[in-house]
């Protein structure tokens, strides 16, 4: 703190001398020798010069703040960990559903798309014009959704074998009507027709399979929910925590400088030996633990 050093006297008045060289000291075991009263020690450093006091002032509130910000990233680590905990809880009830919800549907529907061409030769069969083709299509394509979810949502109930059953039947029945379509506008005859409608009808169901098992392994919503709040809350912990360094990096800061400027008047009050236990105390006064 230069501005101070050059308001400070380069001599101190007789009366301020003799009131540093008059504290008490405290005479216990080792390194252990300290102004008896660390706060009187302070008032009377402080008393030297008004911009020592002021720098006091301005460390104490630092202080404080540095208080707040420690105990706010203390609860804010609380409840990420608590957070965690529960997040793992949720988990722990169906572990082998740990793979992020977003991206498992994401790859569901993508099946479902993949689907798109051989439903829409289904729905050729029907006749029609290009725009109930187009409505019959997107109909089976809702169905097939439908039904990989209705798959994973009824997977541990008496109803999915039933479910199942219903759903390869349908599968079936968009390969029939295939194969109709591609028996009418095909010239190779009935066999490439056939051959034609298996393929497709073996992709559609492939498809249907690897959506189900992709919901299959997808996480509950309950521990999507879980997990974005467990991520939520680390990152509201890390933030106080950032935040809570800062603040005591501030007033490590001030401290230091106020430490510097004190130094050579602290010899007056206390023996060199015990300099740095001295220092010691003022920052912990400074800091308000004393």
């Amino acid at each position: 703190m230069t501005s101070t050093a050059q308001d400070m006297p380069a001599e101190e008045p007789a009366e301020q001398a003799g009131t540093l060289s008059a504290l008490p000291l405290g005479q216990g075991q080792g390194d252990s020798w300290l102004p008896a009263n660390v706060a009187e020690l302070i008032r009377a450093l402080n008393a030297s010069h008004q911009a020592l006091k002021d720098l006091w002032s301005r460390i104490r509130r630092t202080a404080d703040v540095a208080f707040r910000s420690e105990k706010a990233a203390s609860q804010a680590e609380a409840a990420a960990a608590a957070a965690r905990v529960t997040q793992k809880l949720i988990q722990d009830e169906q572990p082998q559903r740990r793979a992020p919800l977003f991206r498992q549907l994401l790859a569901a529907v993508g099946t479902v798309a993949l689907d798109g061409l051989a439903c829409w030769f289904a729905a050729q069969a029907l006749g029609g014009g290009q725009l109930e083709t187009m409505v019959w299509a997107g109909l089976f394509l809702a169905v097939l959704g439908g039904g990989e979810w209705a798959l994973d949502y009824y997977r541990d109930r008496r109803r999915w074998p039933l479910l199942a059953i219903a759903l390869g039947l349908f599968v079936t029945g968009l390969g029939v009507l295939r194969f109709s379509y591609l028996a009418t506008v095909g010239s190779g005859g009935l066999v490439p027709a056939l051959v034609g409608a298996a393929l497709f009808t073996a992709a559609t169901a492939g498809f249907l399979v690897l959506g189900y098992r992709a919901l299959q392994a997808a996480e509950t919503v309950q521990a999507w929910k879980a997990r974005r709040q467990a991520r939520a809350a680390a990152r509201a912990a890390a933030g106080a925590r950032s935040a809570a360094s800062r603040d005591m990096a501030e007033w490590d800061r001030l401290a230091d400088t106020y430490v510097a400027e004190i130094r050579h008047r602290l010899l007056d009050a206390v023996p060199f030996g015990h300099l740095a236990a001295a220092e010691a105390a003022v920052r912990a006064h400074l800091l308000g633990q004393d």
